[in-house]
């Protein structure tokens, strides 16, 4: 009986690794194809005109970002699945912060989608004329799509601490991926808000995809 179990469990940690890594590199997908038309170094026009050009980029990340979002959602089952009856309730807080990323992203998405659709709208007239009305639309809505950009990625930032502090629950979670996750966590919450075009917000996401790597890995190769 023990061997059956424990065979289950070894299954139910492949998946939850593999599940978490897709998610992982999901998020990293969407930060190399993400866009962004607005620059603190060129005029609105100059904006928008890179905008114009390179409108069909816009679309490519929109649909990168609600991917992730539901590949994120889908991670959860395992994720739970993992620390079941090991932990008590830390890991369904954990879940939560995962389905506050996806919740996130997908609303980021579906602004990106209201900006993609404006402006396909607007493409023909707005090029050509001096609708300076539909331009602000534009970044307004451009400005919703960061909005909850910020939202879901301190999300993620909560997940890392929360599954950094693992360990204190379970020894067998990687030591390096703690202290990756619940340093890097606070740091892209923070920056997030702060300034998020600073580089050591990006050096924190790399922080936080190389921890919850390392904890995937052990838990597809060693298990908890």
């Amino acid at each position: 009986m023990q061997v059956v179990l424990r065979r289950i469990q070894r299954r139910r940690e492949v998946l939850a690794g593999f599940c978490i890594i897709l998610a992982a590199a999901s998020y990293v997908t969407s930060l190399l194809l993400d866009f962004n038309f607005v620059s603190p170094y060129a005029t609105l026009q100059e904006d928008l005109a890179y905008l114009s050009n390179h409108y069909r980029n816009l679309q490519i990340s929109v649909w990168a970002w609600l991917g992730t979002s539901i590949i994120t959602f889908l991670s959860i089952p395992p994720f739970i699945l993992l620390f079941h009856n090991r932990l008590k309730i830390f890991h369904y807080v954990n879940a939560l912060w995962l389905l506050g990323a996806s919740a996130g992203f997908l609303m980021m998405g579906i602004a990106g989608i209201e900006l993609y659709q404006e402006l396909a709208r607007g493409l023909e007239t707005s090029m050509q004329g001096t609708d300076e009305q539909v331009w602000i639309k534009l970044l307004s809505q451009f400005q919703d799509e960061q909005f909850y950009r910020r939202i879901g990625s301190s999300f993620v930032g909560l997940f890392a601490i929360g599954l950094g502090l693992t360990r204190f629950k379970m020894r067998r979670v990687p030591i390096f991926a703690t202290v990756l996750l619940i340093i890097c966590g606070p740091t892209m919450i923070f920056f997030n808000w702060y300034d998020p075009d600073h580089l050591i917000r990006t050096a924190a996401m790399a922080g936080i995809v190389i921890g919850v790597t390392t904890f995937s890995v052990r838990v597809i190769n060693k298990g908890l």
